[in-house]
């Protein structure tokens, strides 16, 4: 009965404070409250403790065994995990592997430092209670830490790596886990106490993170540099067509100074006739002939407002219904290389998904307060192309992350909703609250 009850606490001290930190990274994507998923924690460290405890009590070689408990641990973490989170699996299992590796780490210098420092027994105090201890010890220290790196990089690892990118980035810490996986298991069935092969695989380990944390580094910067090259097609791209726009307006204002050349010549001499019907007559044609201005302007930025006009304008010629209605002014507090991101590639997107459905269209709306500028843009998904969680959205994120506003992209039915809000810059330069 004590050996269970020691070991039931030992789990629960070693093991609790994880559970709770693998949350901190996904915080953003939660389907429940903080309290549910409080709740959610709570329940996995006492399920923890009362596995272990069975286990010890109802099998005589318990230590056998330990490998099948974490994985059914395991298994109903991660359950819990997607139901609370709006993350893939391939998210959620490179997080575990990570805190698996890091834990297991702190463990081992634990327990490579309990046989250093007493290689006997330490006096008044069982080595199992003085393990227990140190391994709690350890991860106190380390987790406003790891705390700070979860809210921070890796946070943002999850948001703008694709899956590709995030499997690659499995590869180091899946292999120390089963090195560590291994390392246990011989450990629970014969006790390990060399201290150069605890040694050994100590700095294994430490290996193993300091690679990962590089190579976290290394994609996250390449991440950032895909960014920066797409800004700036983007940028090239609305040169490109403003140059087009520009180089189309100068040949038509030279064809109609040619024009006007003979219309004035005949009018001169409706004039010098004291024609005034045929003068009239004659402007009447002249008018009919001009061509219409069919294509409106969607806002008053000009810069946006050159992109909206390419991509509406394909989308009213494959037959979408369009009901676009924006107040966004020049100078409307975000930079326009930011809004040119988010309105580029929401619209784009938009067009592709709904072109080539019936009933296809596209609603949208924004409002531009003194705060912020709320954009919402509703398109029907009636082609193959879909949303995804491709370079444009991640683009899209990245830029509403510079203004610290919020970006919702769902999926309803056959509706495709995208939100985002934009914080405006303050004057001197600082952001509003």
């Amino acid at each position: 009965m004590n050996t269970a009850i020691q070991v039931a606490a030992r789990y629960v001290l070693s093991e609790a404070p994880w559970y709770f930190l693998a949350c901190v990274p996904f915080l953003k994507q939660r389907r429940v409250s903080r309290t549910v998923i409080g709740l959610m924690a709570a329940f996995m460290i006492a399920f923890r403790a009362a596995s272990a405890f069975v286990l010890v009590l109802a099998v005589p070689n318990w230590l056998n065994y330990t490998a099948y408990a974490y994985l059914i641990n395991y298994i109903l973490l991660i359950t819990l995990f997607i139901r609370a989170f709006r993350v893939s699996a391939v998210r959620l299992f490179y997080v575990f592997l990570l805190m698996y590796s890091i834990s297991t780490c702190i463990n081992q210098i634990a327990y490579g430092s309990l046989f250093y420092l007493f290689p006997y027994k330490a006096a008044g105090v069982p080595r199992f209670t003085l393990l227990t201890v140190m391994q709690f010890a350890g991860s106190l220290i380390v987790m406003p830490f790891l705390y700070r790196f979860c809210k921070g990089s890796l946070q943002t690892a999850l948001e703008q790596l694709d899956k590709k990118s995030i499997l690659l980035l499995c590869v180091t810490p899946l292999t120390f886990a089963v090195i560590a996986l291994a390392f246990v298991a011989y450990g629970d069935t014969k006790p390990v106490e060399d201290l150069s092969l605890n040694l050994l695989y100590l700095l294994v380990s430490l290996a193993g993170i300091i690679s990962y944390f590089f190579n976290l580094k290394m994609l996250l910067n390449s991440a950032e540099r895909l960014n920066k090259e797409h800004e700036l097609e983007t940028r090239l791209a609305l040169q490109a067509k403003d140059y087009e726009n520009l180089t189309q307006s100068i040949e038509a204002a030279r064809a109609a100074r040619h024009d006007l050349r003979h219309h004035l010549g005949a009018m001169r001499d409706f004039a010098g006739r004291n024609d005034t019907a045929g003068m009239l007559q004659y402007l009447d044609e002249y008018s009919a002939s001009l061509p219409g201005d069919d294509v409106p302007d969607w806002c008053e930025n000009r810069t946006v407002n050159a992109l909206l006009k390419h991509y509406l304008a394909i989308a009213a010629g494959a037959g979408v219904h369009l009901d676009v209605k924006l107040d966004l002014p020049m100078g409307a507090g975000v930079p326009d290389t930011d809004l040119c991101v988010v309105f580029g590639n929401i619209f784009e997107n938009a067009v592709n998904a709904a072109t080539g459905g019936e009933d296809a269209f596209i609603r949208a709306r924004c409002v531009t307060g003194g705060d912020d500028i709320v954009l919402t843009v509703e398109n029907s998904i009636g082609s193959a192309a879909s949303h995804g969680e491709g370079l444009g959205l991640r683009n899209v994120e990245a830029a509403v992350k510079k203004s610290s506003g919020t970006a919702r992209f769902e999926k309803k039915g056959s509706v495709y909703t995208s939100k985002v809000i934009l914080r405006k810059v303050q004057q001197s330069g600082g952001r509003r609250r």
